[in-house]
C-alpha cells in the first residue's frame, strides 16, 4: 500500500485525524517513494569538443527533514514511509543507534586511513539506497564532525535520506562549541533535504492520556521505595536477586532488584558516571521493565547526567519498554537548567507517553 493510501485509511478507520501539516509530508514523502522505485532517467546530452560545459541542471531533491515540536506524529510518519517503500536496500536507525554503528565501523578501520568518514559512507552505500534516521540532534562537537563528512559522503553517494528532528536545520548544535565547523554540514542538509515543518499544533501524544479504571492504576511514577517494592514484586518473573551487580561492556552497575524481566536501578547508578548510550541500549535488551529511583530535579550543575537522563529515556521509548521512576519532583519540573530545555520537553512528552494504556500494552 502507497504511504498516501495507508495515511488515508489510517483516518478512515479513526487511528489518526486528519493534519494539513502531516498532509504535505505525506505528499513530499509519496513523491520520493515514487522516485526511489522510479528513478527519472539521467539528462541526455550532447557533445562537441570546442562547445562549452551546460550549467548543471537542478539535481531532483531526494531527501527529506521532517521537524517540529514534539508529539507531531513525525516518528510515526517517517516509519510508514519506511514501511511502505518497495525497495530492499534500506536501512532506519534511531539517532542513537545510528551514531554508535557509525563509531564501530570507524574502530574497525583503524589508522591510517586518509577519508575515514568517506570509507564509511562508501560502504554505508553500498548496501543501502534509502536512510532513515530518527530523532536527529548534535549534541557534542565530536559527533558534529562526524556527522558532517559522512552526510557529504552519503550525498555524494546519492543516498536517499529521511530524517526527522525537533529543531530546525538552521538550530542543529545551536550555541554549541566550535559550531562555525558544523554550518557547511547544515547548508549541506538544507541543499539536499526537503525540510518539511510539522508546524506546532496537536501534541498528539497528549490526546493519548487517559486514565485508568480504578481497578487498573499503573502509575508509573512514584515516590516511595514501598510502592517501588510492591510493583517490582507484581511484575517480577524468575529468580529475584538482591543487591547484586551486572556488568555491562566491562563496567560494573550495582543492582538493587532484578529478575528475569526486569531490574531496579538507583538514579546515581546509571547517570551519575561514566555511562554511555550503548550501556542503555544493552539495559533496553535484557529488560522489558526498568525501575529507577531516587531521581532529583535536574539543573546546570547536572548537566552531564541529565544528558545521559535524555539519552535513557529516548532508548526506552524507542523499544517500548515500562519504564517506573521514583521522584519527588513533578514531572514539568525534573529539569531546572536552560542548556537542554527544548531537549526535556520531548522527554517529559515522552514520560508522559509512557504512562498510557496503548503504551503499556505495545
Amino acid at each position: 500500500m502507497s504511504l498516501s493510501k495507508l495515511y488515508e485509511r489510517e483516518i478512515e478507520i479513526g487511528n489518526i485525524q486528519r493534519d494539513a501539516a502531516q498532509e504535505r509530508a505525506i505528499q513530499t514523502l509519496q513523491s520520493i517513494s515514487d522516485q526511489l522505485v522510479n528513478p527519472p532517467p539521467p539528462p541526455k546530452r550532447s557533445f562537441s569538443f570546442f562547445a562549452k560545459a551546460e550549467p548543471r541542471k537542478q539535481v531532483t531533491v531526494k531527501g527529506a527533514y521532517l521537524w517540529g515540536g514534539v508529539g507531531r506524529g513525525k516518528t510515526w510518519i517517517m516509519d510508514q514511509f519506511f514501511k511502505s517503500v518497495p525497495i530492499v536496500e534500506k536501512a532506519r536507525y534511531h539517532y542513537h543507534h545510528f551514531m554508535l554503528m557509525v563509531h564501530e565501523e570507524l574502530r574497525k578501520l583503524g589508522q591510517g586511513h586518509k577519508n575515514p568518514l568517506l570509507e564509511v559512507a562508501n560502504k554505508l552505500a553500498n548496501g543501502i539506497e534509502l536512510l532513515c534516521i530518527d530523532e536527529f540532534h548534535v549534541l557534542d562537537i565530536g559527533d558534529a564532525m562526524i556527522l558532517a563528512g559522512l552526510l557529504e559522503g552519503l550525498v555524494q553517494n546519492d543516498v536517499t535520506i529521511i530524517t526527522t528532528s525537533n529543531r530546525p536545520p538552521d538550530d542543529l548544535y545551536k550555541d554549541g562549541l566550535q559550531r562555525a565547523r558544523f554550518l557547511p554540514a547544515i547548508e549541506m542538509l538544507k541543499q539536499n533535504l526537503q525540510v518539511i515543518e510539522l508546524d506546532n499544533g496537536v501534541d498528539y501524544r497528549m490526546l493519548k492520556i487517559v486514565p485508568l479504571p480504578d481497578d487498573q492504576q499503573t502509575d508509573n511514577i512514584l515516590e516511595s521505595d514501598p510502592e517501588l517494592e510492591a510493583r517490582f514484586n507484581e511484575i517480577a518473573s524468575g529468580n529475584i536477586k538482591n543487591n547484586v551487580t551486572i556488568e555491562i561492556y566491562q563496567r560494573i552497575l550495582p543492582v538493587r532488584k532484578m529478575a528475569d524481566n526486569i531490574i531496579w536501578l538507583d538514579y546515581k547508578t546509571i547517570f551519575d558516571g561514566p555511562r554511555a548510550t550503548s550501556d542503555y541500549i544493552e539495559l533496553a535488551n535484557r529488560y522489558a521493565t526498568i525501575i529507577v529511583s531516587d531521581i532529583p530535579s535536574m539543573n546546570a550543575e547536572t548537566e552531564n547526567q541529565a544528558r545521559r537522563f535524555l539519552n535513557f529515556v529516548d532508548e526506552l521509548y524507542d523499544k517500548k519498554i515500562r519504564l517506573i521512576i521514583s521522584t519527588k519532583a513533578d514531572l514539568k519540573n525534573l529539569y531546572q537548567g536552560h542548556l537542554l530545555r527544548f531537549e526535556f520537553a520531548r522527554a517529559i512528552s515522552r514520560l508522559n507517553e509512557m504512562q498510557t494504556p496503548s503504551y503499556l500494552a505495545a
